[in-house]
């Protein structure tokens, strides 16, 4: 079989700096060569393996490349030395010069390869005809071989690339999805099968995806907050449809996409959260009571902040004057749990309670205004900086006595 050709409006030139412009580029060099690129890595985030330097993902590995030529995409297999020389085993920057992108069939029947395929193409905005979409779709049974991480962790660059939207479609059209999630293909023209009108939920879900700030996290739970809807639809006499706890049953869910993909305890964690309450926000109204709110805050403490970045990207009402009320409430809560806090903070003692009863059985002062001046001492040291916040009682009483003793 040929290889997959498609056209390409990328151009990426030859120079280092231009190369840096890829969402991903594969450094072919030594360890020591490839520290030579940038003074500074961090860990990347999304790719275990490898660390970014400069804006550039990196993943040290020897000059094998032509080792293994045909069972990489050349596009992927462009690199660069410290020194800034382009390192381009198998062609890529040509094709891109010339505006193709070539798969190699080997390549496609690599587990997995076929899914990096596609990520590809949709991140360098390039346009898979009919013909190229088959050849690679006819290998998707392959990811079953695949590592699932490795799996886990190609969806995730997908889904915080440029265009995740897009390449949904495209895993989609591929016969991808329905391999690696197919609680998502589930709900693709779910809405036709019923017999009242409810919005299309897999157009919704990709739009979400689409708004949503570029997170693992969150794009992660906003690709899956709703699956809990195909198995959850009720209607009303009357014709109005419910998805009573699809939060809940889309959490129950995730659990097994998350042993499936072998997501990190944490992150893990993290998702299913994001989706257990991601209709909350959209509940709240002014008329909530400052316990209501507190309440709220305290259940979602640990990950308020992506859970209203979530709630804003579920925001996708076509009526501009909905999407600005909405929007709006979402801030004004976020307003209200901080104004919560502040107050409970003003309010909140700042020495430990009972410390009068210690003043007078370990200082052997005798109950009355002395008493509550040496507690109101503490707390003024407290606001002052001079005793460090919650201190316990026995450094209250040591500093009293040093107080006492000057």
């Amino acid at each position: 079989m040929d290889p997959v050709w498609v056209g390409t409006a990328a151009r990426l030139g030859r120079s280092r700096a231009a190369l840096q412009t890829r969402p991903e580029v594969l450094v072919v060099g030594t360890t020591d060569e490839v520290c030579g690129l940038a003074s500074r890595f961090t860990e990347d985030p999304v790719t275990p393996g490898t660390v970014l330097a400069d804006e550039l993902r990196i993943r040290p590995v020897a000059d094998i490349v032509k080792a293994i030529e045909g069972r990489l995409i050349p596009v992927d297999a462009i690199g660069v030395r410290a020194s800034g020389e382009v390192i381009d085993p198998l062609g890529g920057v040509a094709q891109l010069d010339g505006e193709t992108f070539e798969v190699p069939n080997d390549a496609l029947s690599v587990s997995g390869l076929g899914l990096r395929a596609i990520g590809l193409a949709s991140e360098l905005g390039i346009r898979l005809d009919g013909d190229a979409l088959r050849r690679i779709g006819a290998h998707a049974d392959n990811v079953l071989s695949a590592p699932r991480a490795a799996l886990r962790d190609a969806l995730t660059q997908t889904l915080v690339g440029h265009r995740p939207a897009a390449s949904l479609q495209l895993l989609l059209r591929a016969g991808y999805l329905h391999f690696l999630l197919p609680e998502l293909v589930a709900l693709v023209d779910f809405h036709k099968s019923s017999r009242y009108h409810h919005k299309d939920v897999w157009a919704h879900t990709i739009q979400v995806v689409k708004q949503a700030i570029p997170s693992p996290i969150i794009r992660w739970s906003a690709l899956l907050h709703d699956i809990g809807k195909t198995y959850t639809r009720s209607y009303e006499t009357g014709g109005k449809v419910h998805f009573l706890r699809h939060d809940e049953l889309g959490a129950y869910m995730f659990e097994g996409v998350s042993t499936r993909l072998h997501f990190a305890a944490e992150d893990s964690a993290r998702i299913r959260q994001l989706i257990l309450y991601h209709l909350r926000p959209g509940m709240y109204s002014k008329n909530w009571s400052d316990s209501a709110v507190r309440r709220f805050g305290e259940e979602t403490k640990a990950f308020l902040d992506d859970l209203l970045h979530l709630a804003r990207a579920d925001v996708t009402s076509k009526r501009p004057g909905k999407r600005k009320r909405v929007l709006y409430t979402i801030a004004e809560l976020r307003g209200r749990v901080e104004e919560v806090r502040r107050l409970d903070e003003a309010r909140r003692p700042l020495v430990p309670k009972g410390l009068g009863r210690h003043i007078i059985d370990e200082l052997g002062i005798s109950p009355g205004p002395r008493v509550g001046e040496l507690r109101k001492l503490c707390e003024m040291a407290v606001r002052g900086g001079e005793l460090q916040s919650d201190p316990d009682v026995d450094t209250c009483i040591a500093f009293i006595k040093e107080r006492i003793a000057a």
